[in-house]
């Protein structure tokens, strides 16, 4: 039942709640004709609209990577790592000499010197 907001109940409008419920309007042919008319001249703009080419395995390879910021960024690291790898800084070829090979000079150095023996008996 339908109340009002001091509670009396509206019987009257019950009727055409209860015939609005029950009837389902079915739309116009004519109405049905325009809207599929409208549907149809959509899909061919639609169809208008031109696809980019795909281009082949080195669009998909720069896709995947991050496009030509990224390739560049991997082509200037690799081109670095040659460039370090064929002619390396003197430093940097003294380290891995000693890493790799072990000849080093660290048995020169006393770890035990008076200082040492101070600073470890606190």
């Amino acid at each position: 039942m339908t109340t009002t907001d001091d509670g009396k109940e509206l019987k009257e409008l019950e009727v055409f709640f209860e015939a609005a419920l029950d009837s389902e309007p079915d739309p116009s042919d004519a109405l049905m004709a325009k809207i599929m008319a409208d549907a149809d001249a959509e899909a061919d703009s639609w169809a208008e609209v031109v696809q980019p080419d795909r281009g082949g395995f080195l669009r998909s390879f720069l896709d995947a990577i991050g496009g030509w910021p990224a390739a560049s960024g991997i082509v200037t690291a690799g081109m670095v790592g040659v460039i370090v790898g064929f002619s390396p800084p003197a430093m940097l070829s003294e380290f891995t000499d000693g890493y790799l090979y072990g000849t080093t000079d660290a048995y020169l150095v006393d770890p035990y010197d008076g200082f040492g023996f101070a600073l470890n008996e606190g």
